[in-house]
């Protein structure tokens, strides 16, 4: 063990310095470092599947079949690896862009070819996306230090763990004057009337503040002013936008439910459901027809859709850019997710390839724009769909009856209009001799 030792040991003096720069190098993540520099800086040439000169950077298998003029690297001989070759030197012949990478960024480069080009990426890479994970409950930090008495609630705790982390305290309690001002802002969006500031602040309640907290909630303003919020998300709008601009005269049945939802603090869920489903999930209510009308929120090409013919190419193209609105509104609301990129190639930054993009639009392939009535009343609601019901299955019942009478009476009907025939013919000869008669 002792020799086993020296000779190690006396390895290591030899090239002290080959082992001294081995242990400051560590390995080179191609997911974390070189994936980034790629993407921000060569895949506007080659970050398609088929981009400039063949040659697709978006992934590491793309990296490794190269494009026309051969593989980009050879693992583990960065000298003989062309990607090395087009990137370094005195004037480095890509990125054509932007000015060449720096030097740091190349050497990271190399060292990962050197070490044998390893693809690092997560299998579940696109599924560790911040906003696929599913929310977690975190551990509420403990009040230390000088300010332990200063959180009221657990969020408190968390404002104040980061305050510390960040070497600051808490300001001191603003007056009540100042209070109601800033919640009446925030919640309303409107100041607080005079009577309301001398409410609050002459009131010598503990709960005082608790209070106008609840206040303010209960009042329709807040939805009004929250539900704002969310239909800037989803860009409502009460014209249909583009050249003539059209207004949508029904449109602010879906503003008003977004406002009730709020005032009503409707479970965030079945927010989510109605949106995207409503008169299916709920079809004996008015609001599942009404929450639908944040997939036509969107801005719409009026002559697109309803004034070019069918089957041109013109209109195939107002279709598509329809659908990608829905899929971009709902990715975008939901999801965090920006997916117009992937319209035309695997998105750079976010977790969205382009079969991903179309699977999604695929979606709502089916969908189209349209008025539809509802009634607000369940009850009249409920009484109409069972008289239309009971109308669809009279017809059902009335289209044989009415084919069989068909059968029976069609030969008749020829019959006498061929013995009619000459009776008419006698008919026009009588009135013409009356006529003569006349004259």
């Amino acid at each position: 063990m002792d020799f086993l030792r020296f000779a190690r040991w006396s390895a290591c003096a030899a090239g002290a310095i080959a082992c001294s720069a081995l242990g400051a190098q560590p390995q080179v993540s191609f997911h974390e470092e070189i994936r980034p520099i790629l993407e921000q800086r060569c895949q506007v040439c080659h970050g398609i599947e088929d981009g400039q000169a063949g040659l697709s950077l978006t992934t590491h298998d793309g990296l490794i079949e190269g494009g026309k003029s051969g593989p980009s690297l050879v693992p583990g001989e960065p000298d003989k690896s062309l990607l090395i070759e087009q990137i370094s030197g005195a004037q480095p012949k890509m990125p054509m862009a932007g000015g060449p990478l720096k030097r740091d960024q190349v050497e990271l480069i190399r060292r990962w070819i050197a070490a044998g080009a390893v693809d690092d990426t997560p299998a579940d890479a696109d599924a560790a996306w911040w906003s696929f994970r599913r929310l977690e409950q975190p551990a509420i930090p403990d009040a230390r230090g000088h300010d332990a008495d200063w959180p009221r609630t657990p969020i408190d705790r968390f404002i104040l763990a980061t305050l510390h982390k960040k070497g600051l305290r808490p300001s001191q309690e603003a007056d009540r004057r100042t209070l109601i001002r800033r919640l009446t802002y925030d919640l309303h969006g409107l100041p607080p009337t005079p009577e309301q500031i001398e409410r609050f602040a002459n009131d010598g309640s503990a709960y005082a503040y608790g209070d106008l907290i609840d206040r303010l909630l209960a009042s329709p303003r807040y939805g009004e002013r929250w539900g704002r919020h969310w239909l800037d998300v989803v860009h409502y709008g009460e014209s249909h936008g583009f050249d003539k601009d059209k207004a949508r005269r029904n449109s602010w049945h879906y503003r008003d439910y977004v406002i009730r939802a709020f005032n009503e603090d409707r479970p965030y869920a079945q927010f989510v459901k109605e949106q995207l489903a409503g008169d299916v999930l709920n079809p004996d209510s008015a609001e599942g027809v009404i929450a639908t009308g944040f997939i036509a929120a969107g801005p719409w090409d009026y002559v697109g859709h309803a004034e070019l013919r069918e089957g041109t190419h013109d209109k195939r193209v107002t279709r598509n850019l329809d659908r990608d609105d829905m899929v971009m509104t709902t990715m975008s609301t939901f999801a965090s997710l920006t997916v117009h990129c992937a319209r035309c190639h695997d998105h750079k930054f976010d977790a969205i390839r382009q079969d991903d993009y179309y699977s999604l639009q695929a979606v709502f392939a089916g969908v189209d724009r349209a008025d539809r009535p509802f009634d607000r009343d369940r009850k009249v609601f409920r009484a109409r769909r069972e008289l239309l019901a009971q109308r669809r299955d009279i017809e059902v019942e009335l289209k044989p009856l009415l084919a069989s009478t068909a059968e029976m009476t069609g030969p008749r009907i020829e019959t006498i209009a061929e013995e009619i025939k000459p009776l008419r013919e006698k008919r026009t000869d009588l009135v013409a001799k009356v006529g003569e008669v006349d004259t």
